[in-house]
């Protein structure tokens, strides 16, 4: 068996380097491939699967869903992450027309497309609300709007002139204005950058990551009060690790917060259930979900094929399907390895 994968490398943390090495104490061989070079659909054609760990960035965003569809659908090679797994990765707006196409519970949801459409809803509607643009992780691009002027301005922007990802700060301290000197001098910047633009039509300096623009919707969320903390449950094959987040000093947002408790005994175990049963009404083959409680009734607010590795392998142990509790710590790479053999090894199996 042969196996291609595509390094990838955020920080210490390397998803094909953990790959690999499970691969080679399973006696698989790998095969390194830049998936991005142009004669890659030759290069993989010797191979049984194909692994590519791409993150929420627009180049990653790109590519991967051709490539890797290409591969899966027309060359019939299986890949992970699959189609079903990834196709909603980093997009909220098809996380949620999925979540209620399949009667899944979410927190309640406006995703307008017309702008007067979405000012006048805002004009009646009650606050605070949740704003999120489609992509982002660790609560980014995530702000508690208390008003229908806040709401409005936010819509004009999104609408008229799109929003870079990675200047949501911006409306932060716009919204809520600016308690440090960091802050204060984060706010000048922007001041000499929008001269600069008004008098020379120059962009400020963006990232190499976040160059495109969000732009043509916006997407509100029912506010959901007194939870101190969501509850993460990662479903990889039919293995659930879970631990809840605390929410980050004085606010309502838990994802990235670094506060992550693992008692076991704090998780709610239809919360559990749940996971496995949505994972399995997806088809996914390994899928975090972020799950709050409103007045007893569990809500899916979002979820993402990868994760920082760390915070699983971290987890005391994990729940099989069945409920029962397996001991012991396990890197999330370990075991989409011995998933994704078995699902090579039916493959090549039904090709025969």
């Amino acid at each position: 068996m042969k196996i291609a994968i595509n390094p990838d490398k955020i920080g210490a943390e390397s998803f094909s380097e953990k790959w690999a090495e499970f691969l080679k104490k399973r006696n698989v061989e790998v095969k390194w491939v830049n998936l991005s070079d142009i004669d890659v659909i030759d290069k993989i054609r010797d191979c049984d699967g194909v692994m590519w760990r791409w993150i929420h960035i627009p180049r990653d965003k790109i590519k991967a869903y051709q490539i890797l569809h290409s591969i899966e659908y027309y060359l019939g090679i299986p890949v992970f992450p699959n189609h079903n797994t990834c196709w909603s990765y980093d997009n909220k707006i098809t996380q949620q027309y999925m979540f209620n196409a399949t009667g899944i519970s979410t927190p309640k949801t406006w995703v307008f497309w017309d702008r007067d459409e979405a000012i006048q809803w805002a004009k009646n509607t009650e606050f605070p609300k949740i704003f999120k643009l489609a992509s982002g992780a660790s609560s980014s691009n995530v702000l508690k709007i208390d008003s229908p002027k806040e709401a409005v301005e936010l819509i004009d922007r999104i609408f008229l002139k799109g929003i870079f990802p990675c200047s949501m700060n911006e409306f932060e301290k716009k919204i809520f204005p600016p308690k440090s000197f960091k802050e204060i001098k984060y706010m000048l910047s922007r001041i000499k950058y929008g001269f600069i633009y008004s008098i020379f039509g120059n962009y400020p300096p963006l990232s190499s990551f976040w160059w495109q623009p969000e732009k043509g919707y916006v997407y509100f969320q029912e506010f959901i009060p007194d939870n101190a903390y969501d509850t993460r449950i990662t479903v990889i094959g039919k293995r659930a690790f879970g631990f809840v987040r605390y929410n980050r000093d004085g606010e309502f947002r838990a994802s990235g917060s670094g506060k992550v408790d693992y008692d076991v005994s704090k998780i709610n175990r239809e919360i559990i259930k749940l996971a496995f049963k949505i994972s399995d009404i997806l088809k996914t083959q390994s899928i975090a979900f972020d799950f709050l409680i409103d007045n007893g009734k569990i809500l899916v607010t979002e979820m993402s094929y990868t994760f920082v590795d760390r915070a699983i392998f971290d987890c005391p142990g994990y729940w099989r399907d069945d409920m029962t509790w397996a001991e012991g710590h396990m890197w999330p790479e370990e075991a989409q390895v011995e998933d994704f053999i078995e699902h090579v090894k039916e493959a090549k199996k039904n090709k025969k």
